[in-house]
């Protein structure tokens, strides 16, 4: 297992690009919040040679006092929620964004382990705010990997959370560019690598799993019921995609039953 934690704790680099690269399309600009990353995701987005183009900054802000000071989250909030929450993320994202004169901005907080879990907040859990003119979210995550790992998977999930959003974007300002849509399901029956949560009441909840050498994170679960075969889960990627997992076996053996992958068509 710690093998395999290590192996997808990676971030897939091509998604530094693609964000680059729709960031520049749009003239937008980008900032961001962090906490439990420590600058990885900054780190990651000025890979892109020319980010400068559209990155603006970022501001690691690791203590209770350096949140409120330097990015302005409510006393109240930190107090009341506490730093790993979606209410502080979605102030650090507003924070940043200010501060920074931004389009775009993005936060990460969360619990990178191995100590500092509490009741309900376990280690590994993250919250990942996007803040821009026209909408803000917030994702909640729970990673199973060691402290590089949780970080990983975070700026992985940043990056990809910025990147559906962009592609939105696109969408809405291309006049040639109709609406997303989503293919016709892709139906099969492949081996996949899931990473999920097992709760004490039966349920599962997977966090991301690895199809065809690409990483998707899950930003939503919706039903999931039991058939001969095993646990069918139905799972939701940033971008919109939607998949129907399957686990035949305790150990943690999954399978992909059925993808519907959503597109942007020119």
């Amino acid at each position: 297992m710690e093998n395999q934690d290590k192996r997808e704790a990676t971030v897939d680099e091509r998604l530094e690009s693609v964000v680059g690269e729709l960031l520049r399309a749009q003239a937008l600009t980008l900032s961001v919040a962090e906490s439990c990353t420590g600058g990885l995701l900054g780190h990651l987005l000025t890979n892109v040679p020319g980010s400068s183009d559209y990155f603006k900054g970022g501001v690691v802000a690791y203590s209770y006092a350096a949140k409120e000071r330097v990015l302005n989250v409510r006393h109240s909030t930190l107090y009341d929620y506490g730093a790993v929450s979606e209410q502080t993320a979605l102030e650090l994202a507003q924070g940043v964004r200010r501060l920074l004169h931004t389009d775009v901005a993005l936060s990460v907080t969360g619990i990178a382990g191995p100590g500092g879990g509490m009741p309900g907040k376990p280690v590994g859990l993250v919250y990942i705010a996007l803040s821009a003119r026209d909408r803000e979210v917030c994702h909640r995550f729970v990673w199973d990997s060691d402290r590089d790992g949780n970080k990983a998977h975070s700026a992985q999930a940043a990056l990809e959370i910025l990147a559906a959003y962009l592609r939105e974007q696109v969408g809405d300002v291309q006049p040639k560019t109709e609406d997303s849509k989503m293919n016709d399901a892709w139906i099969g029956n492949e081996t996949v690598t899931v990473e999920a949560q097992f709760l004490p009441e039966g349920e599962v909840r997977p966090t991301s799993f690895t199809w065809r050498e690409r990483r998707w994170t899950i930003v939503g679960l919706g039903r999931q019921w039991d058939e001969a075969d095993g646990r069918h889960v139905l799972v939701e990627a940033p971008d919109g995609s939607r998949f129907e997992l399957c686990l035949i076996s305790p150990e943690g053996g999954w399978r992909l039953l059925r993808a519907w992958e959503r597109t942007y068509m020119a």
